[in-house]
């Protein structure tokens, strides 16, 4: 009964390489079991009840983990990845910049120096020009030493213009390397925050990772107390579960003495008997959705096999529960497992099987025994009352007391 949606299937679930999280079809699938199990499970003790929806829970979550630790260390690796080559661009770029550093402190020395040699250039020549010049017309020597001195003169004068074009192709050049070493650090600056970002990214992912590690270990170790309490559980739920079967018996007898006082004991004719025209004459008792269906379970964890008696219908906490046929109520109180638990005879069949709707786990019961009810009339609120994990109605339609499956009904 506990953990009856396949425990011992499920214990060793493998681990899930799926790319993805659980589709929509997977997470109604998963809510589907989880009502499944709820269903099959209500006559089990408190404590085996929370250890198999524990389970169920870490069961489901699993997958989901497993495939969020695969993403965050594919992550964590590429983002390793990401910020080594973040690095390495980093590195890249400062020594560019060492570079072009150096070339700037070489063009400005060159500059200094051209500066400097110019400016004695200029002195010497500027302080001997017009001596030279004047000397050199008034020479006593020949027109051919006068021609030489004059060539001299000219070539003082072109050197002079030589050092003052060098100084400026030097300053051209510390133009360009000043432009070369302020790019080389605005691409130095933007490769260390690169850097510094894909390494606050690595290790972002690194703690991701770390945290679905953690989850899915905890998933685990989850799933496997779950077991080991239910099983610590199985003689005390195997025994709740024969006192829910002495207690449906105990319905049907209360069920039958009900139809045979209202039948009129047997002085009153089969024509005069209270009687439904058809199956099909049930209205559903609740606005919901059906969450679990009538009929016998095989709990693989425990190996046996246990009745469903009725369907469930999810709805939510304080919705109106309506007779589904008119007839007189037969009991209304608390019972056990079912919590909350009214039972209504609505008369025979034209087989002469007397027929009954029972209605449990109600927040609120609304009628008392012997009120006769009209079909539709509200009769109580939906709850969670007894051995029920969450709000839903569980519907009973019995025959001569015995529970048979609603839908054929309704």
């Amino acid at each position: 009964m506990v953990l009856a949606v396949g425990a011992a299937l499920l214990v060793h679930l493998p681990v899930v390489q799926a790319r993805n999280g659980p589709s929509p079809a997977d997470q109604a699938e998963a809510r589907r079991e989880l009502h499944r199990a709820a269903a099959i499970m209500e006559t089990a003790t408190a404590r085996a009840r929370s250890a198999t929806t524990a389970f169920l829970d870490a069961s489901q979550r699993l997958p989901g983990a497993q495939v969020r630790v695969a993403s965050a260390q594919g992550r964590v690796a590429a983002s390793q990845v990401r910020a080594a080559a973040a690095e390495r661009r980093s590195a890249r770029a400062a020594h560019a910049l060492r570079i072009a550093q150096q070339r700037f402190d070489a063009a400005q020395a060159a500059v200094e120096e051209a500066r400097d040699d110019l400016g004695t250039y200029v002195r010497s020549t500027y302080e001997g020009r017009s001596y030279m010049v004047l000397s050199a017309l008034g020479a006593v020597g020949g027109p051919d030493e006068l021609l030489d001195r004059l060539n001299y003169t000219t070539r003082l004068v072109g050197g002079q213009q030589r050092a003052v074009d060098l100084v400026e192709r030097r300053r051209q050049d510390v133009a360009e390397q000043r432009a070369n070493v302020a790019e080389q650090k605005r691409q130095a600056d933007v490769a260390r925050t690169q850097a510094r970002r894909a390494l606050a990214a690595a290790r972002a992912e690194q703690s991701a990772a770390h945290a679905a590690q953690a989850e899915m270990v905890g998933l685990v170790a989850q799933r496997r107390n779950a077991v080991r309490v239910a099983g610590q559980e199985q003689r005390a739920s195997e025994a709740r579960y024969a006192e829910a079967q002495a207690e449906s018996y105990r319905i049907g007898q209360a069920l039958r003495a009900t139809a045979r006082r209202e039948r009129g004991g047997p002085t009153r004719t089969r024509s005069h008997r209270p009687r439904m025209s058809r199956p099909g004459q049930l209205w559903m008792p609740v606005s919901g959705w059906k969450s679990s269906d009538f009929g016998w379970r095989y709990d693989p964890y425990y190996h046996r096999s246990q009745l469903h008696a009725g369907t469930d219908f999810a709805a939510p906490a304080g919705a109106a529960i309506r007779a589904a046929g008119s007839g007189v109520v037969a009991r209304a109180g608390w019972n056990g497992g079912y919590g909350n638990y009214t039972c209504i005879y609505h008369g025979d069949l034209s087989n002469g099987a007397g027929l009954s709707t029972c209605y449990a786990h109600q927040s609120k019961i609304l009628v008392w025994t012997g009120q006769r009810v009209s079909r539709g009339e509200v009769i109580g609120r939906v709850g969670t009352t007894g051995a029920s994990t969450g709000n839903h109605l569980h519907f009973e339609v019995r025959l001569d007391g015995n529970p048979v499956n609603p839908l054929g009904y309704l």
